[in-house]
C-alpha cells in the first residue's frame, strides 16, 4: 500500500514536470478576465439619476455623492466619488441601484503604486466606464448594450485620445497584435 501511494504521488509530479509553465508575469502579462468579473466598481454617468442609494447601501460609506436640483426637477450630479482604498467591494452598492448605474466589471488594476490613486471622482470613474464599454463592444457588464449616443460619444473620445487609459488597456492591446 506504501508503494502504491509513493507511485501515484511521483506520476503526478512527472506529469506535472513536462507541462507547460503556468507562471504569469503579471504587470506585463495578464489572464483574460470576463466581463461580469468582480474586480472594479464601474459607474455609468448615463444611467444615474443621483438618487444616491448606492452611497447609503454602502458598508464602508465608500461612496459620495452631490447632487442639486435642476428647474425641470431632475436632479444634477455635483459630485460622485468612490474611495477604493477602503471599498471591500461587497456588492451592496450594485444591488442597491435601481437604474444599474454601478455595476462589477472592468480591468483590474487594484494594484497601483501611490495608494492615493484608488480615489476615483466621476471623470476618472466615466473614463474607466467609458473604456469598458470600448473594450466589450458597448456593452454592459449585465448584458444591455449601450444606447447610440453614448457609443457615438466614446468613438469621439477613442479618436482624440491616442493614447489608452489604463494599463489594462495596453496588456489588451498588446496580447491581441501577437
Amino acid at each position: 500500500m506504501y508503494g502504491i501511494g509513493v507511485l501515484k504521488g511521483m506520476m503526478a509530479t512527472f506529469k506535472r514536470m513536462v507541462m507547460p509553465v503556468a507562471t504569469i508575469e503579471f504587470p506585463e502579462v495578464t489572464r483574460p478576465m470576463s466581463p461580469r468579473a468582480r474586480t472594479n466598481l464601474l459607474w455609468f454617468d448615463e444611467r444615474c439619476t443621483g438618487c444616491s442609494t448606492c452611497a447609503q447601501a454602502c458598508p464602508d460609506g465608500c461612496i459620495l455623492v452631490e447632487t442639486r436640483p435642476n428647474p425641470d426637477g431632475t436632479l444634477e450630479k455635483v459630485r460622485y466619488e468612490i474611495d477604493f482604498r477602503i471599498c471591500m467591494y461587497c456588492g451592496l452598492c450594485v444591488e442597491a441601484c435601481p437604474y444599474q448605474a454601478i455595476q462589477a466589471g472592468g480591468v483590474f488594476e487594484d494594484a497601483v503604486y501611490e495608494f492615493d490613486s484608488m480615489y476615483k471622482d466621476k471623470h476618472d470613474l466615466t473614463k474607466l466606464a467609458h473604456e469598458h464599454l470600448r473594450r466589450n463592444d458597448y456593452t454592459y457588464p449585465h448584458g444591455q448594450r449601450a444606447p447610440e449616443d453614448v457609443i457615438q460619444l466614446i468613438a469621439l473620445e477613442a479618436r482624440q485620445s491616442a493614447q489608452p487609459v489604463s494599463k489594462g488597456e495596453r496588456v489588451v492591446k498588446a496580447s491581441t497584435r501577437g
